[in-house]
């Protein structure tokens, strides 16, 4: 099973390859949230640089959220247009999750990225060879997080949310169980409103 990962969940744009389980190859790119110009190029790179073309995949994944609003975008967009058109499957992964595929520690561990006005995503997980959720991915302070962190008996945490490499690898297990979805079944998860939608209410609280 071979898999193509993309993540835009923050300023970088970055793609992974993963065979069977095992991660081929990885690439990234800075592109300071402009993923429209950067993120198909960069696939393309990847798979050349391998022999492949887009055909030749058999799982196309997506980091859905939560992170950049516009970035998660990009990234589900371009997943789904793939699968759509190659009539592949795909999987939309927690870029919470993503960060604990990819992670070399093992135990309980909270992953977290920062969201804004002293907030965060987070989640908790279990690592012992797979990967167990613990909560769901929910946006909150560090009083929130410490709480759920101690009762849970978690004292790790993981800051980097971005990670191609990790959304491959959840990918794959998906895939080893029968869990994958189909193009239109992949949607963002963003968690909050957006600026431009919490802009709009509060026009329309003031009217």
């Amino acid at each position: 099973m071979l898999i193509l990962a993309l993540d835009t969940s923050g300023k970088v744009a970055s793609c992974a390859l993963c065979r069977d389980g095992e991660i081929t190859d990885s690439a990234g790119r800075d592109s300071m949230l402009d993923h429209s110009s950067t993120l198909l190029p960069l696939c393309e790179e990847l798979l050349a640089r391998h022999g492949l073309r887009a055909a030749d995949v058999d799982v196309f994944a997506a980091v859905k959220g939560p992170g950049s609003f516009t970035g998660i975008r990009i990234g589900a967009a371009a997943v789904k247009g793939l699968a759509f058109s190659l009539g592949r499957p795909c999987a939309g992964i927690s870029s919470m999750e993503a960060a604990v595929w990819a992670w070399d520690g093992s135990g309980r561990v909270c992953s977290r990225v920062t969201a804004r006005a002293g907030e965060y995503y987070w989640a908790l997980f279990e690592k012992s060879g797979g990967v167990r959720r613990l909560t769901e991915d929910a946006v909150g302070g560090e009083a929130e997080i410490a709480a759920a962190m101690a009762a849970h008996g978690c004292t790790q945490v993981l800051t980097d949310g971005q990670n191609a490499c990790g959304a491959a690898l959840a990918a794959y297990e998906l895939g080893r169980r029968d869990e994958l979805i189909n193009c239109h079944e992949l949607t963002p998860s963003y968690l909050r409103q957006s600026q431009a939608e919490r802009m709009r209410k509060e026009k329309e609280n003031i009217k």
